[in-house]
């Protein structure tokens, strides 16, 4: 019996601990460490929580049956704070799909955990080295496209982050296509800071989109920028830089013009607030000594109205992009007047898309959908 006690114990504690660190976190996601651990849990797998919270509570009445009555009773309160805690976030998930018109599927919630299971159509090479993956829907076309740009904070990542979610997208009718761009490892053009050698190599593949993209069905009227969290910022300032808004650039000239629509999923709007290391590698040294490469890569400083329209889409909670910063850019889009909106999902931190069936995700991809329906398809041709 003193056996099983120590060992209900032990993992009632540890249980009971992560239950506590994850519902704080929750519902104050500015504390340091401990907010970005339970908003990231709570963005990506708030279903999770539920039996997690259960089996604590069960924990907690096993110690208090082998009479262990504080420590059983103190592990089952934890439960079931963070039982409740956990409808709490689900029910503000079910409010906001229903806002959106879309119906959560729980179950796919909890079984669907990452973005693996589907392939593209067709794999190109758009510039000497740089592949991208196109998703195509059924029929022959043209369909309306989205350029996907993966994020990885500039020095990491690949295109196949979101592949389910391509997936989804074209069997809604939506190509997408999805972007390798240089990194820190890869050669740049000549005189060329990385952050504008991969706007170049993004304006570059919407270029190849409405060029031999078409021999794929791409429709090239119809053609949107969209991406997520670095992806998402260069997705913006190329799409500014495209659209000739002043101290928007490129390494090159300029090979297509804007898109028709531009999507952002937490995009970095400051350049100048992240990390030291990120600055010298994307503008070849520190924001403070640059600041024409600082504001040719931060969205906040390229807002105008000969702009898209632009979609930003955040997490409510999110910390590391900070989502007041994307609340005010879309705040400053709409007072210069670019049309567009701004979805928030509600206790999400960054990437609360990452897991395919993640409520945030499947919030998301529907509203995603029927705003570039609305601002970016022709109405003619993709009824």
């Amino acid at each position: 019996m003193t056996l099983a006690r120590i060992a209900l114990g032990t993992v009632g504690v540890a249980g009971a601990a992560v239950l506590l660190v994850v519902v704080a976190g929750t519902f104050l996601p500015r504390i340091p460490v401990i907010g970005f651990f339970g908003s990231f849990v709570s963005g990506q797998y708030p279903v999770h929580v539920v039996p997690a919270a259960l089996v604590g509570v069960g924990l907690g009445l096993g110690l208090v049956a082998l009479d262990v009555p504080r420590l059983g009773l103190t592990v089952a309160v934890v439960g079931g704070i963070a039982l409740l805690g956990s409808l709490v976030v689900l029910a503000a998930l079910r409010a906001t799909g229903r806002t959106e018109g879309v119906r959560i599927d729980w179950a796919l919630a909890l079984r669907a955990v990452d973005q693996s299971g589907a392939a593209p159509d067709v794999t190109a090479t758009y510039r000497p080295g740089l592949d991208l993956e196109v998703f195509l829907p059924a029929g022959p076309g043209p369909h309306p496209v989205m350029v996907w740009v993966h994020g990885g904070s500039w020095v990491r990542g690949t295109r196949a982050d979101r592949s389910r979610s391509n997936r989804w997208f074209a069997d809604h009718g939506l190509a997408v296509v999805a972007v390798t761009y240089r990194l820190p490892a890869d050669p740049t053009l000549p005189g060329a800071t990385l952050g504008e050698a991969q706007r170049d190599d993004v304006a570059a593949a919407l270029a190849w989109v409405r060029g031999p993209g078409r021999e794929h069905g791409l429709d090239p009227t119809a053609a949107t920028l969209a991406g997520q969290s670095a992806g998402a910022t260069l997705a913006l300032t190329t799409t500014a830089a495209l659209a000739g808004v002043p101290g928007a650039g490129l390494a090159g000239p300029a090979p297509t013009t804007p898109p028709a629509a531009t999507v952002a999923f937490y995009p970095v709007v400051d350049l100048r607030l992240v990390a030291p290391g990120l600055q010298d590698a994307v503008f070849g040294g520190r924001a403070a000594t640059l600041p024409a490469l600082t504001r040719a890569a931060s969205p906040r400083d390229l807002v105008a109205g000969s702009l898209p329209p632009t979609m930003l889409v955040v997490g409510a909670a999110d910390n590391f992009i900070r989502a007041d910063l994307v609340r005010a850019h879309d705040a400053a889009l709409r007072a210069t007047g670019v049309p567009g909106r701004l979805l928030q999902v509600p206790y999400a931190d960054h990437v609360f898309d990452h897991p395919y069936g993640s409520p945030g995700g499947q919030i998301a991809r529907p509203a995603v959908l029927a705003f570039l329906r609305a601002r970016a398809w022709t109405p003619t041709r993709h009824p």
